[in-house]
């Protein structure tokens, strides 16, 4: 499983506005409702392999999935709007600058790219949930 830590502490160093930049375990309080706004949280979503090199021992492309939620106060603007969205539309902005691209091991990886994003949920407290995708190749070997 790939070390989401890097992805955390990237996402802390670039993304200055949030409150909170967690890991899945602080996804689970969130849910039970202990989250400030803006937060971001990341977590794995699935690993595959595909074939398998035998020059020198074996050798495996892996690709990981992870996703990125976003938790923001839905609330309207002075004129009626979704202020919600705006935020939400310049914080996914910034998560896929400091990603997109993204090489976190130079030696045995790939760049980040974004591959899908949806709403997550709308609770009743006022709180968006959004979900943003990403994926990154590397390779194992024995």
């Amino acid at each position: 499983m790939m070390d989401l830590s890097l992805i955390q502490a990237r996402l802390k160093a670039m993304l200055i506005g949030l409150r909170t930049v967690g890991l899945v375990a602080d996804l689970d309080a969130a849910f039970g409702g202990a989250v400030t706004t803006p937060s971001a949280f990341v977590l794995p979503l699935a690993e595959t392999g595909e074939g398998i090199g035998v020059l020198g021992g074996a050798e495996q492309r892996l690709t990981h999935n992870f996703g990125v939620v976003h938790v923001i106060s839905n609330r309207r603007d002075v004129k009626g709007g979704s202020a919600s969205l705006d935020d939400l539309t310049q914080l996914r902005a910034n998560l896929k600058t400091a990603l997109i691209g993204w090489v976190p091991d130079a030696t045995n990886g790939e760049a980040v790219t974004f591959t899908s994003g949806r709403l997550l949920n709308m609770d009743g407290d006022g709180r968006l949930w959004w979900t943003d995708e990403f994926q990154l190749k590397d390779y194992w070997s024995a």
